[in-house]
Order: structure tokens, then C-alpha cells, then sequence
């Protein structure tokens, strides 16, 4: 799948579960975890011991979509493509990864918090831009008042995503939508993989939901 059948597959689910374990093993346990639930894009970020080694194991699994995060320098980004990351994700505003990303036809998504830094991200070819952290920046109102100015920049989201504004981002049309790795480790550490898996039902169901009403509301 190339950079821009990838980016369109996430519209069409929106949510990444994004993985900071303290182990491979956890990592792994949770990415799974999110998977069964409906998740289809995973995100290991460089933080997880042996991140390389995670990203390999789960980009062998069928329907599922898994990238590096936290990706800092092109060397990680490059050892991230070798083994089978179709996205690289940054928190901040990393544009010296998009040309490696595209040259292996692998999607970058640089973070910004700022419309200067939204411009450079467009101007540099980014394929989403990450705003982090969404929460303390404005949230989806931030991502409309951003959509004004700049209409043709696709967004990923990044912090402070819950069951109770998942709908609003649907809504304003953001790409990428990031389950944070806190929240998930507490969800999946505190009421277990069962009610774990649950939760991710809900954030799927709701996802599909917005997404039906924003198509209907739009044919009328």
C-alpha cells in the first residue's frame, strides 16, 4: 500500500492507538489488545524498548496498519521504514523526514501547534500534520479555525482524545484521530483487556457513526 492509499484508509477509520509500554512485551499486548477491539492503525513510538523489533512483529499481521512514533532524526525514521512501518509520526516539527518518507513511499505526519508551523508541514509535502497536543492548543475548535486559512491541510490529532470528543473531531473532518499511549495503558492496566476491548468498540462504533451522519447530512 503506498502513501496515499494509506492516508485514505485512515480517513476511512480515523483512530490510532498509540503505544509507549515499558516493554516489548507489553507493547505488543497492547497493540493486540487495541486490534481486537477494531483498531487498525497502531503507532509504536521509539520510546518502547526493542520499538524495532515491535514494529516488525505487528506489521507482519494481515488488517493491520502500524507506524513509528516519536520519530526524532532520519536514521530512526529509515531503520523504522526497514521494517515495515508505513507511517512516521513526529511530535514536533521534523520536515527533514518527509523527503526519506516519500522516497520509500512511506506517509510522514511532522507535528505543529502552530498555523506557522501547519504552513511549513503543507509547504514541506507532509501527508498529515500532527497537532500536539490538540487538547491544550483549542481541540476541534482549533482544527476548524485552522481549516479557514489553510483548507487543503489533512490533521492528526494528539492528545486529550475521549469517548466524549471523538465525535466533535470526526466531524471537523480530521484524518488521524490518536488514542494516547496514558490512556491506554491505564484502561488496559486498571479494568483489564476484556473492558479494554470494549472501549475501543465504543470509539469505533462512534467514529462510524459521525461519519454516517456527516455523509448524510451532506446529501441533503
Amino acid at each position: 500500500m503506498n502513501r496515499l492509499e494509506l492516508t485514505g484508509e485512515l480517513y476511512q477509520h480515523r483512530l490510532v492507538a498509540v503505544v509507549r509500554s515499558k516493554t516489548a512485551d507489553q507493547a505488543l499486548a497492547l497493540a493486540r489488545a487495541a486490534a481486537a477491539g477494531g483498531v487498525k492503525f497502531i503507532e509504536i513510538t521509539f520510546s518502547v524498548p526493542g520499538a524495532l523489533d515491535v514494529i516488525k512483529d505487528l506489521a507482519a499481521r494481515k488488517g493491520l496498519h502500524v507506524g513509528a512514533g516519536t520519530v526524532l532524526a532520519p536514521q530512526q525514521a529509515e531503520r523504522a521504514v526497514g521494517v515495515g512501518a508505513e507511517f512516521i509520526v513526529s511530535p514536533s516539527l521534523e520536515l527533514n523526514l518527509v523527503g526519506i518518507c516519500h522516497l520509500a513511499n512511506v506517509a510522514c505526519f511532522p507535528g505543529a501547534a502552530t498555523p506557522t508551523e501547519i504552513i511549513a508541514a503543507q509547504r514541506a509535502r507532509a501527508d498529515l500534520v500532527k497537532i500536539f497536543p490538540a487538547d491544550l492548543v483549542g481541540g476541534p475548535q482549533f482544527i476548524r479555525q485552522m481549516q479557514a486559512p489553510f483548507p487543503d491541510v489533512r490533521f492528526m490529532v494528539s492528545g486529550g482524545v475521549s469517548l466524549k470528543n471523538i465525535t466533535d473531531y470526526v466531524e471537523a473532518g480530521v484524518t488521524g484521530i490518536c488514542l494516547g499511549s496514558a490512556y491506554l495503558e491505564k484502561l488496559l492496566s486498571e479494568k483489564g483487556e476484556t473492558a479494554f476491548i470494549k472501549e475501543m468498540q465504543q470509539f469505533v462504533k462512534l467514529v462510524a457513526h459521525a461519519r454516517q451522519k456527516k455523509s448524510t447530512s451532506r446529501k441533503k
